[in-house]
């Protein structure tokens, strides 16, 4: 479980950079184009916006997996390592909750109405750029329910420094 973890996430942070690295240079393009030629790039600006949304939820998995995500630790690092651990399950299950229902399904819905609208620019269907809902969604469940069995198994420590026992 640990080996597929780290694989996962190797391959998350190998897409996210990927994409960042396009980023780059398509705005470097643009400005280019737009400075230098006088004639901007027309396609850059919609492609860079739909990396954005695609880099930010696939970052969130990410972020998910090796908890670097935005949290407060406060009040679990005081509790005790029992307690600590009861807190780390509720929030994975309302973590897992809220991939599964909002991004899982009404991502997979909000797709599949969509497929019908094209870009403005690109052309493409817009279902394929919402398609990052559900995707993201099946990332953040597979690595929150992999977090939460090494967890629970004690293969991998608490994301925040839980008291001993002797020490709460």
């Amino acid at each position: 479980m640990l080996s597929f973890k780290h694989w996962l996430e190797s391959a998350l942070l190998f897409s996210i950079s990927t994409m960042l690295v396009v980023m780059v240079c398509l705005m470097l393009w643009q400005v280019m184009t737009r400075y230098l030629l006088g004639v901007p790039a027309i396609y850059t600006e919609e492609t860079l916006r739909f990396l954005m949304i695609w880099m930010a939820l696939i970052g969130s998995a990410y972020c998910f997996s090796t908890h670097r995500h935005l949290s407060l630790d406060l009040i679990p690092a005081r509790l005790p390592h029992a307690f600590a651990r009861v807190l780390y399950l509720i929030n994975s299950l309302i973590v897992l909750g809220f991939a599964v229902i909002v991004l899982l399904l009404a991502g997979w819905q909000t797709s599949l109405s969509n497929l019908e609208q094209v870009s403005p620019i690109l052309q493409i269907p817009m279902g394929y750029v919402y398609l990052i809902l559900p995707l993201s969604a099946v990332l953040i469940v597979a690595l929150q329910l992999a977090n939460l069995w090494l967890v629970l198994r004690n293969r991998l420590p608490l994301p925040y420094g839980a008291a001993d026992e002797g020490e709460a």
